[in-house]
């Protein structure tokens, strides 16, 4: 059973429609901890590439997890734009765009020089 609070008793987030300033209190806490903490690596780790910023942003599922919910009570229950409160920084945005292909990338790349050489030898 939920309540109409930020967390239930098992401590899952909730989202309460009737509580906006709480809701946008832990949407900009949570855009806070995700900023502050690619600033910190940043820091750290000044000529890191961007899969290894990528890497260290997705380590906490709970945090993205979190974030993802209290976007979507914002914007979907409490009508609110979430950038217009608040956003992650550019650093984070662009580390997060980053796909994580593995080995599926030299594989795509393989089939496609394969299949050049196919079709070259079958028209040339």
């Amino acid at each position: 059973m939920s309540a109409y609070a930020e967390f239930d008793t098992s401590g899952n987030y909730v989202c309460n429609p009737f509580a906006r300033s709480l809701e946008t209190n832990i949407y900009i806490d949570i855009v806070h901890k995700i900023n502050d903490k690619m600033a910190l690596y940043l820091k750290t780790n000044p000529n890191s590439t961007m899969l290894q910023q990528h890497d260290v942003m997705m380590q906490d599922q709970k945090t993205w997890d979190l974030y993802n919910k209290s976007r979507a009570c914002i914007s979907d229950v409490i009508g609110a734009n979430p950038d217009d409160i608040i956003s992650l920084t550019t650093n984070v945005q662009q580390a997060i765009a980053v796909p994580e292909f593995g080995l599926f990338s030299p594989m795509v790349v393989m089939i496609a020089i394969l299949g050049s050489v196919i079709v070259y030898r079958k028209f040339f």
